[in-house]
């Protein structure tokens, strides 16, 4: 696909991308067809991927936006059909609509056991949760729910936009959590990434349920990650000139790829402009010493070491969390774990977290 890909150009990324996905969804099906389950999973998975990729640079109010993820969905589905206990898709009543996700199971043991609530960031779709924890969750032997949040996902489209006070939707979750007889509800744990390093936090300074709380990085303040060491500001200042939508016409590659993520990001937050994108994240933040549960706080070297602001939140969090049970990690750049949300190492990721649940949960 890389090499079919011009740098800069969203049309070639979109068309690399897809040409792929559809030749390694055909093989997925020839595979199902003839009886080779295994295959057939590991194909309809990547062919997720590769579907999902040119989402990253189109415009969520382009009506093949939502054909591509229901295709790439369609794909994740057909994989998680054929997954041994296979994965449950689930929908959450939530205000009028529903919060979507997926039920893993490492086994039919009907015993309640440990559980992990996975949430991801502010461009995640929850399919992406499964590539980076189900599979290491499985073989530890937790139940792992990944559920898309407002604002996450396609669920902009249903008019469920991200929204600063996360405990609402959280409570909603857990109780759809709680209701499940496998699930114990002494050993219930959230992780959250990216941005979710605010959403999960924020949840857990009022939904008490949650047993434990892992983040990857801290976010104190949204305001603070779009203004601190970023031009968005003086963007926004420009929005409203003529030079401005001048600008944003022109074919310019770089102008055209940052056009598309910003209108991502405004159309997640439900607002129609950067200004407004800038002023309600005013109302993103929280307070660590309201977190009273065990709570471990992950950050790579690089994010460590060149933003300020995420180096000051890792520290705040933990220095200032109420429990007594907290850590910080710098994961290291010398084992490829320097990178955001340690995407970059997910096994170290996955041992570091998986361990210190144990430990919470079962003191080992």
């Amino acid at each position: 696909a890389a090499s079919e890909i011009q740098e800069g150009d969203t049309d070639s990324w979109f068309t690399a991308w897809t040409e792929l996905a559809m030749r390694v969804e055909a093989r997925a099906k020839t595979s199902l067809e003839g009886g080779h389950l295994v295959s057939a999973r590991e194909s309809f998975l990547r062919a997720y991927s590769y579907y999902r990729a040119p989402l990253l640079f189109m415009d969520p109010k382009d009506s093949k936006y939502c054909r591509i993820y229901e295709t790439s969905r369609s794909c994740f589905r057909q994989a998680a059909k054929l997954q041994t206990p296979p994965i449950e898709e689930i929908a959450i009543p939530f205000e009028g609509s529903f919060l979507t996700g997926y039920l893993l199971k490492p086994d039919n043991d009907p015993s309640p056991r440990k559980t992990l609530l996975m949430f991801g960031g502010g461009d995640s779709f929850v399919e992406d949760l499964y590539f980076y924890i189900g599979p290491s969750g499985l073989k530890r032997g937790y139940n792992i729910f990944i559920v898309d949040l407002p604002g996450q996902g396609i669920l902009p489209h249903n008019k469920l936009c991200m929204r600063a006070d996360s405990e609402v939707p959280m409570k909603a979750i857990v109780e759809f959590v709680l209701n499940d007889e496998q699930v114990d509800p002494k050993r219930v744990a959230a992780f959250g990434i990216s941005a979710g390093g605010y959403l999960i936090p924020r949840a857990v300074t009022s939904e008490k349920r949650i047993k434990a709380c892992i983040v990857s990085s801290a976010i104190l303040s949204l305001y603070e990650v779009w203004t601190k060491n970023t031009a968005l500001e003086r963007v926004a200042k420009m929005e409203n000139s003529r030079l401005f939508g001048l600008l944003k016409r022109l074919p310019f590659r770089k102008v055209q790829v940052i056009s598309k993520l910003v209108d991502t990001y405004t159309w997640r937050w439900g607002v129609s402009s950067i200004t407004d994108l800038i002023e309600v994240s005013k109302q993103f933040v929280f307070n660590p010493r309201d977190i009273s549960c065990p709570t471990l706080v992950l950050i790579g070297q690089q994010e460590y070491e060149r933003f300020e602001a995420s180096r000051e939140w890792a520290h705040r969090y933990v220095n200032e969390a109420s429990s007594a049970n907290k850590e910080l990690v710098i994961t290291p750049q010398n084992e490829g774990a320097e990178g955001h949300a340690i995407g970059t190492n997910l096994s170290l990721m996955s041992q570091l977290v998986f361990d210190w649940l144990d430990e919470v949960f079962f003191g080992v």
